[in-house]
Formats: structure tokens, C-alpha cells, sequence
């Protein structure tokens, strides 16, 4: 969705409306792991699912994180889309660094540490976003878990009646009233005195424990 100038504030109320009503009307329908689920409650941690389950994280957001009331955090790029969401994403009281890998990624890894270890936030990411390569996280959110002290709670979200966007990622965006299943992983703890070879193998099994939770979120719906 490319909206700029004179049309962000109302293309942003348009949205937030949109996924209030929407996410309104979803049935959480399983929820598998919530004693993991307990540990992102607890800041600071971070939250992970892939880019395409954006929307529908809403829900965890909503109805688990929000109403606990501590801090929660997301990263929105310096693109017009990434305007859109930290519009939208402040509006549901939810902190917003600006930034992304390509564009002030330095600036903004900086503003998020601080974010998780000073404000002891809860930080929702998406470590494939904000352009992809879909389902491939990328090496910023490990070495930010491993710096901060933060667990990454790793997340699949699956819906049973819905659509994908013609996106970079594919976003799931679920039909009214339709189900979410979410499946939670166990929490993947890294040590600031970690060696690189470590990360890189804790990145590789990040990518596949949100595989493997996104396929199993799928057969809670069956």
C-alpha cells in the first residue's frame, strides 16, 4: 500500500479502524505454548513471527500483550509504508523506533536496545521484514537479543479463512470472524559473549523454529 503526504492521516485512521474491526471479530481459536507466551509478558523480550503474519499478530498484541500493560515496541522503516504502520502502531498506544537494515540501521539497533533494556519493552519483530528476503531472518535481531539480555519468543500464526496480499511477503490478512490458531516456541536465549559462529547457528535454528511453529499453527486449525 503506497500512501503519501496529504493522504497518511486518513489512510492511517482507514487502517487502524479496518484492524480494530477486524481482529474484533477473530476467534483465537488454540493457543499452544502459553507458558512461553508468559515469558514475552515479562520485559524485556522480544516477540518473533515472520513478516506475512504481521496482521495477524494484531491479535496476540490485543488481547495478550496490551492488556498487561507494560511496554510494547515495534520497528517501522523509513518507507511510506513504514509511515503508515508507526502511524497505526501509536494510535494502539505502541511504541514506535524508526529504521530498518538498509536505512539507519545502526541508528535504529541503537534506539531498540534501549528500548528493550532501559524501557523494558516488549519488542514485536518480524526478523525477515521490512523487505525481505520472505522467511529469512536476518543476523540484526540475534545479535540484539544477544547484546540486550532479551529471550526471543518465537511465534507462528495461522488463520483458517483469509487472503494474502500481493506483497514482498505474502501478508495473511484473515477474513471476519475467522479462526487463529498460534503456536509458541520455546524462548531462544543468546549470551553477550556468544562467538559469531554461535549466532549464525542460532539464526538458522530461529528460521526454523518459526517454520516449524508457523506449520504447526496450521494443523491446530484441522
Amino acid at each position: 500500500m503506497k500512501v503519501r503526504g496529504a493522504a497518511l492521516p486518513a489512510a492511517a485512521v482507514a487502517v487502524r479502524l479496518l484492524s480494530q474491526t477486524l481482529t474484533a471479530t477473530y476467534r483465537l481459536h488454540r493457543l499452544e505454548g502459553a507458558g512461553h507466551l508468559e515469558r514475552a509478558l515479562e520485559p524485556p523480550a522480544m516477540l518473533a513471527c515472520w513478516h506475512e503474519q504481521l496482521a495477524l499478530s494484531i491479535v496476540l498484541v490485543r488481547r495478550r500483550l496490551l492488556p498487561v500493560g507494560g511496554p510494547v515496541s515495534i520497528l517501522a522503516s523509513h518507507s511510506a509504508d513504514g509511515e503508515l504502520a508507526a502511524r497505526v502502531a501509536r494510535a494502539w498506544g505502541i511504541r514506535v523506533t524508526r529504521g530498518s537494515t538498509s536505512r539507519g540501521g545502526r541508528e535504529a539497533a541503537l534506539a531498540l536496545y534501549r528500548e528493550l533494556v532501559k524501557q523494558r519493552s516488549t519488542l514485536l519483530f518480524m526478523p525477515d521484514g521490512p523487505r525481505g528476503p520472505a522467511r529469512r531472518p536476518k543476523a540484526g535481531g540475534i545479535v540484539l537479543a544477544a547484546m540486550s539480555g532479551a529471550p526471543i519468543v518465537p511465534a507462528g500464526l495461522a488463520v483458517d479463512r483469509g487472503l494474502r496480499l500481493r506483497s514482498w511477503d505474502r501478508m495473511i490478512v484473515g477474513a471476519p470472524f475467522s479462526r487463529v490458531a498460534v503456536a509458541v516456541g520455546e524462548p531462544i536465549v543468546l549470551s553477550r559473549a556468544s562467538t559469531d559462529a554461535e549466532r549464525e547457528a542460532a539464526r538458522v535454528e530461529f528460521g526454523a523454529r518459526l517454520d516449524d511453529l508457523t506449520a504447526r499453527a496450521r494443523r491446530l486449525l484441522a
